[in-house]
């Protein structure tokens, strides 16, 4: 921490021009930024105090290192990684959901987000671990899963279907306030007192909520939800052990961004297509995959599942998958 550069990509309230002012006061480390007042902040960058907090315990979430006692670490098991159900998709994986890993699905409208996300849920409760299901789109179907799960590798009795079904916790969220809400019980350990042992989060989508915000005239209140969601979201999976699959949107390049500043500081996927929800997303997800047709006949079954970006897997690795009425194959 002592050594790394204050910046203006570790977050976007840390502006260039904040950076300047903090600069001209001798503070241009992380780890001199995070031990200073936030009275003495307020007043250098005139930054209110709750955005300051939020970069402080961003900031030192993401760069201070934790203490863990040697012997009771060594002690710990190993977590067996989480099975997708789809044999290229777990190949790519190096065998399949490391769990506490965030992981971004991302693709245009219509790529089969949503039926990866269910068909990986799916192959998880078949594993006998329990898997909740974010929807902020109402897009999930009881029914849909029924027959990703009735057309499995094996054939479930009436019975055993029915226990499965019952390890998806499906909640449908429709503002960020209660997604952040939800997200920060499940990191405190709410859901151990109901006895569910969480192994898959998955939240499809973010953008649909983020959204909402679009029109708003300040970037404050969307970027403090999405810096508390972060926040909790990494603690849920650090230390829950749980894997998290996020969705997002692959957004195209607009006619007359090329070449202009926004695209030079975007990371860009090959086909000109970046992550939405802005640049301080980009760095959030551990892994993003990028889902895309084969072709642009709309009607295609396959899709290319290509690692876009990870730092544990080799950026540009793809396989191919096939869209069916019984999930991804």
């Amino acid at each position: 921490m002592a050594a790394t550069q204050l910046v203006a990509d570790l977050h976007p309230l840390l502006t260039e021009y904040v950076i300047k002012k903090l600069q001209k006061n001798r503070l241009t480390t992380v780890y001199s930024f995070v031990k200073v007042e936030v009275e003495q902040l307020i007043r250098i960058t005139n930054l209110p105090a709750e955005s300051i907090v939020l970069v402080k315990n961003q900031l030192t979430e993401q760069f201070a290192g934790q203490y863990r006692n040697g012997q009771a670490h060594a002690a710990e098991p190993t977590t067996a990684r989480l099975g997708t159900g789809i044999y290229s998709v777990d190949a790519l994986l190096q065998g399949g959901l490391l769990p506490g890993h965030i992981y971004e699905c991302c693709g245009e409208s219509g790529s089969g987000k949503t039926l990866l996300c269910m068909t990986i849920a799916a192959n998880v409760v078949l594993q006998r671990c329990t898997a909740i299901y974010i929807d902020t789109k109402c897009d999930f179907s009881g029914r849909k899963m029924q027959q990703i799960l009735d057309k499995g590798q094996r054939k479930l009795s009436e019975h055993e279907l029915g226990h499965t079904m019952t390890r998806i916790k499906v909640e449908r969220i429709f503002s960020p306030e209660l997604l952040v809400q939800v997200v920060e019980e499940l990191a405190t350990g709410k859901h151990l007192a109901d006895g569910i042992e969480l192994k898959l989060l998955v939240i499809d989508s973010l953008p649909s909520l983020w959204y909402l915000y679009q029109d708003s005239q300040s970037s404050i209140e969307p970027l403090g939800l999405l810096t508390k969601l972060i926040c909790s979201l990494r603690k849920l999976a650090t230390q829950r052990s749980v894997a998290i699959v996020l969705v997002n949107l692959a957004v195209r390049m607009v006619e007359g961004m090329a070449g202009s500043t926004v695209e030079a500081k975007r990371k860009l996927c090959p086909n000109g297509n970046y992550p939405a929800l802005g640049r301080y997303w980009e760095s959030a997800p551990g892994t993003r995959l990028l889902l895309e047709r084969e072709d642009d006949q709309p009607e295609t079954t396959t899709r290319s599942v290509m690692v876009w970006k990870s730092n544990y897997l080799r950026s540009g690795e793809r396989t191919i998958v096939r869209m069916t009425d019984t999930g991804v194959r």
